[in-house]
């Protein structure tokens, strides 16, 4: 750690998490990525060196540690935002204006939560071999050919180079001047405009349809999972849930399963909550301004309904939550039972683990004392502000938090896929502690979150034992990050919600601004919040849901024992939590670029890691870090200069490449759409 990396990484961390923010309220999503900050702190590290000065501020040439350090406290402050929804809720939608001061302390105990139970964890799902996180390797590809000397890195530095100009320079034209490259599809083009044909062969935006034999030429619509370093196995689970997806998505909706199909008009794909005609339920008036339910509304209006594709996803989420559990616990004892056992083993350690042992790692008790500041602030904040949450409420919140971040981080390691469980948690909330829209909230913040954050923990622990780099400066890099993410983004979250609260609040925004993902996390939190258990408990309409937190303890263990009795089968590669996550995240992202992704990823993971083992073992980690970042940056610059990121928006000209925004991009008829 020296003075210039510090200074970088605070540079990057405010620039990071400014950027997630205000994309955050943007018509157009993005992030700031690892790769990204890699390329930006080895830039800026490089032009630091040539400065003058002490050897305190220039020791020397910028190296490879360095890079990381910086890189990981931009990285961790740009995900330092669980606070974000909660906050433009809170301002919005029930004018409780909060200071900076308490806003910090609850954003501040939700994410050491996370660092503590990383911490916590760190030798079932860091220090072993098996553990790999898949998402870091094209990262510490890239960072090791650009500071290793010798001809090899040399050809990963030149192929590096000329791949991340070539998609920077490409990502222009799907972008922004010919976007119908991003879904083609030729059913849509060809055959009448009718709702059928788009259910089926649409795809270009969520909700939209299945995407069915659509083909999608712009990396960020289909590159995003990371079809070069997901492994195989992962990907067949992602090809089996698309089949599983397509033929149970069309047949409830096709037979008007639970009173929510095509003959009650319903939309084929949506999140919302509806009334019996298929029509947006006026939620906001369901609660009252303390956040518990208007019951003279919802006697004279009815309970709400859901589409049946979105009923299905929903007993999907319920599944995983259990599963994944229950599936760390049976396929990974022996790793949760070492922890336990005084004489320990090397055997099965991460070499890369190995290496840093001659550094000092961050104390055990650091992080137990991390946890009970964190806790002690949880407890504080939460009755401070009249959450609506109980203390035990609090408490079964972080006992789920620590679960889950055990469970899906062991899937985040090894399967390399990170699925979207806050939702569930909302669920969970609403049935175990109903009747308020504030403590939903809290419970998701404590329950999810800093599960959610735990897991980014996870992930940068991990990279930093990849590169070498001191435990014990990984966990300071990453605690700096998450302050200066927390300051940054309240100042951001703060200063939008008080200058462009009209348009936030309008249904779709000004074309620069937008309200729609405060409005879609408001609207779960009220139907959580408020319906959960008289829509979801045994008995009520969607009880299954309930049923699928049961099932999903026991579904794992069939698997488990056929392996045991029939190991020539491989029966243990069947991985129920990772099937029925891809599914629920696969809802709300645009079909369309899935043939393509599948396409890809069988072309790296299968014939390339088998024909051409020699080119992947070189060059597929860079091939996808190229991609990623070259990518990430035109989207980033095209969103900032053209397309509202900053003051004002400039269109390209419409024609037949670039459609209207009235028209779908894959020109596929839009009748019943979902949002």
């Amino acid at each position: 750690m020296t003075v210039r990396s510090v200074l970088i990484g605070v540079v990057l961390s405010a620039f990071g998490v400014s950027v997630s923010q205000l994309f955050y309220f943007k018509p157009v999503h993005m992030s700031i990525k690892l790769m990204f900050l890699q390329v930006a702190s080895v830039l800026i590290g490089r032009s630091c060196a040539f400065i003058p000065g002490p050897r305190w501020w220039n020791p020397g040439p910028f190296g490879l540690k360095e890079a990381g350090f910086a890189a990981l406290m931009g990285t961790t402050a740009s995900g330092s935002s669980p606070t974000a929804e909660v906050i433009s809720a809170y301002e919005l939608y029930f004018d409780r204006i909060l200071s900076y001061g308490v806003w910090f302390g609850i954003a501040m105990s939700s994410q050491l939560l996370g660092f503590a139970w990383a911490g916590l964890l760190q030798p079932i799902l860091i220090y072993p071999s098996r553990t790999v996180f898949p998402e870091m390797l094209p990262s510490v590809s890239l960072l090791n050919s650009l500071f290793k000397v010798g001809s090899e890195s040399d050809d990963q530095v030149k192929f590096f180079k000329k791949a991340f100009l070539a998609a920077a320079i490409y990502e222009i034209f799907p972008t922004y001047i010919t976007p119908a490259v991003q879904a083609i599809s030729v059913f849509c083009l060809t055959l009448p405009k009718n709702p059928l044909v788009t259910i089926i062969f649409g795809g270009a935006r969520p909700f939209e349809g299945m995407g069915i034999l659509s083909l999608s030429a712009d990396w960020s619509l289909f590159g995003g999972r990371g079809p070069l370093y997901t492994p195989l196995n992962t990907q067949i689970h992602e090809i089996v849930a698309l089949v599983f997806s397509i033929f149970v998505f069309f047949l409830v909706y096709s037979k008007s399963w639970f009173g929510a199909g095509f003959n009650q008009n319903f939309p084929f794909m949506s999140s919302s909550l509806l009334t019996a005609d298929g029509k947006p339920y006026p939620y906001r008036q369901a609660i009252n301004s303390d956040g518990t339910a208007n019951e003279e509304f919802i006697q004279r209006t009815g309970l709400p309904f859901f589409t049946a594709t979105f009923y299905v996803v929903q007993i999907l989420a319920a599944v995983f939550l259990t599963s994944s559990i229950s599936y760390a616990l049976l396929h990974n004892y022996h790793l949760i039972g070492s922890v336990f056992k005084k004489t320990k083993t090397l055997q099965g350690i991460d070499p890369h683990r190995l290496a840093c042992m001659k550094y000092k790692d961050f104390p055990r008790w650091g992080f137990a004392a991390i946890l009970v500041v964190a806790i002690a602030l949880s407890l504080g904040m939460s009755s401070l502000v009249d959450s609506g949450i109980s203390f035990g409420g609090l408490f079964v919140a972080l006992a789920i938090s620590f679960s889950m971040t055990l469970a899906v981080g062991f899937i985040s390691a090894m399967a390399g896929f990170r699925t979207r469980f806050p939702v569930g948690i909302q669920m969970l909330g609403g049935l175990l502690f109903p009747g308020n829209v504030f403590g939903n909230m809290w419970f998701t913040l404590y329950g999810a979150s800093s599960a959610v954050q735990g897991i980014i923990v996870l992930r940068d622990l991990k990279y930093g034992q990849y590169i070498h780099l001191p435990q014990i400066l990984v966990v300071f890099s990453q605690l700096l990050g998450c302050a200066i993410g927390s300051l940054f983004s309240l100042i951001v979250v703060k200063t939008i919600v008080k200058n462009q609260r009209e348009v936030l609040l309008s249904p779709n925004g000004d074309g620069v601004f937008s309200g729609a993902e405060v409005a879609a996390y408001q609207a779960h939190s009220v139907s959580w919040g408020i319906f959960s258990r008289r829509m979801f408990l045994f008995g009520q309409k969607y009880s299954a849901v309930s049923w699928g937190i049961l099932v999903g303890l026991i579904l794992p263990i069939p698997f488990f024992v056929a392996e045991k009795i029939w190991p020539r089968y491989k029966l243990s590669s069947v991985n129920i939590p990772l099937f029925c996550g891809i599914a629920q995240t696969m809802y709300t992202s645009a079909y369309a670029g899935e043939p393509m992704r599948i396409i890809i990823g069988l072309i790296s993971q299968f014939w390339a890691r088998k024909y051409r083992a020699r080119w992947f073992t070189k060059y597929n980690y860079i091939l996808s870090a190229a991609l990623d970042g070259g990518t990430e940056l035109v989207i980033f610059f095209l969103a900032m200069v053209f397309q509202g990121g900053g003051s004002r928006k400039i269109n390209f000209p419409t024609y037949f490449l670039n459609p209207s925004s009235s028209t779908a991009r894959d020109y596929c008829f839009m009748s019943r759409g979902g949002d």
